[in-house]
């Protein structure tokens, strides 16, 4: 009986750790691939890992990131924006000071597109009155349909348009309009925010590397050009001007965020190359 028990033991344990494994294999396949430019793959690897395990992180001696860090990153990359958006918003979620995510939230808001505003689309007060002063429910289908609708048709809306005199038939339109507005905000540009987003990421950024490059022991390894840093404060600067040039601020910041990815490698492979030579002499 003992033995059945440490079989099963035995069993969930070797599970659990080709488990973890695979997680390790698939973030590593994804995140190559990532900065290799294969942005499909990257997804799919990433979607792999976060559905096994949803709050993997990453955390190296500069910055930390989450697993829904880099599948925003490859979604932004796809251009795949309201995704993209969802993904970061998932990893800030779980960690405020993830500042990548923050970062490239920035971009996303930056590179959506800000779908064109209705003209005088009609408020709930507007359609029960017309209703009440005796406009058509079929009339008022043809009418919102063309002006388009500024609210949500929530329990309490759908009750107040049935008193009004609204038919099914216009309810739907109505309940089709207030869905499609609903994704067109989920994928609306916000410039203004993503600037917001973007400096407040890149001055947190750049201290963290400032940190890292003056206190830790690994610090000469990081950013030993200090280019990295040299194009953080120059995308500040272009961020702090009357009329930012948003191609360069974007053009910019996506390589900041490459090149960090780049220098955790980079910083790694410098380390280790100076212990092999010390270890010769």
């Amino acid at each position: 009986m003992k033995s059945v028990k440490l079989w099963r033991i035995f069993y969930v344990l070797l599970f659990g750790a080709c488990s973890a494994l695979n997680t390790e294999g698939q973030f590593a396949s994804g995140r190559q691939a990532l900065i290799r430019g294969d942005a499909n793959t990257a997804v799919s690897r990433f979607q792999i890992v976060a559905a096994q395990e949803p709050t993997y992180r990453v955390t190296s001696v500069a910055f930390q990131q989450s697993i829904w860090t880099y599948l925003g990153r490859a979604q932004y990359t796809l251009g795949d924006f309201s995704q993209s958006k969802e993904s970061l918003e998932k990893a800030l979620s779980q960690s405020s000071e993830d500042h990548l995510a923050r970062l490239y939230l920035g971009l996303t808001l930056l590179r959506q597109p800000i779908p064109p505003i209705p003209k005088n689309p009609f408020t709930l007060k507007d359609v029960s009155y017309a209703l009440t002063q005796g406009v058509a429910p079929k009339r008022m289908l043809v009418l919102v349909a063309e002006r388009g609708i500024s609210f949500d048709l929530t329990k309490e809306a759908e009750s107040q348009l049935k008193s009004s005199g609204a038919d099914g038939v216009l309810l739907d339109e109505i309940r089709k309009l207030a869905a499609e507005n609903a994704i067109k905000q989920k994928a609306a540009g916000n410039p203004a925010q993503g600037a917001k987003e973007i400096g407040s990421a890149l001055t947190a950024l750049r201290g963290d590397l400032e940190s890292v490059v003056s206190t830790s022991p690994q610090g000469r390894f990081w950013d030993p050009t200090g280019e990295i840093r040299k194009q953080m404060e120059a995308a500040l600067l272009l961020l702090s001007s009357r009329e930012p040039d948003v191609a360069k601020i974007i053009s910019t910041s996506e390589w900041i965020g490459l090149r960090l990815e780049e220098e955790i490698d980079n910083a790694r492979r410098d380390e280790s190359q100076q212990r092999r030579g010390e270890q010769r002499r």
